[in-house]
């Protein structure tokens, strides 16, 4: 192997959603994938509707990252592993989430808390 080579090799532990298609595999893949940064967006309400997780492999180092999907602002990431497991807990039991910082013993991290709304809990009262 050559020294200058670029290593970039993606792979695609889960998705769900509108991540789980073809064209989302192959721009991962391909490292062709925009998104912007969770920290840019905290304290902010949106509707997530897909994400996927990822292994990303680089000359230099490996390391995971989450993607998801918002109506609002497209494709967003985070390495945070506690943020990602609270949207894979919630996705499909709702659609709203407020993206919120919190502390925890290592630090700050990041967490999807689910938006309740008034019509969601009218309809768990009828039923």
């Amino acid at each position: 192997m050559d020294k200058n080579e670029k290593i970039y090799k993606v792979t695609i532990k889960e998705t769900k959603g509108v991540c789980d298609t073809p064209l989302f595999r192959k721009m991962a893949e391909k490292g062709d994938l925009t998104s912007i940064k969770l920290q840019g967006l905290i304290n902010t309400d949106v509707k997530i509707n897909g994400y996927a997780s990822c292994t990303i492999e680089t000359k230099d180092k490996t390391f995971d990252l989450f993607y998801f999907n918002t109506e609002e602002y497209e494709l967003v990431s985070t390495g945070s592993s506690i943020f990602a497991e609270s949207v894979k807990t919630y996705f499909g039991d709702c659609d709203s989430f407020k993206l919120v910082e919190i502390k925890t013993k290592n630090g700050k991290t990041y967490k999807a808390v689910p938006i309740i709304s008034m019509k969601e809990e009218s309809e768990n009262i009828e039923e």
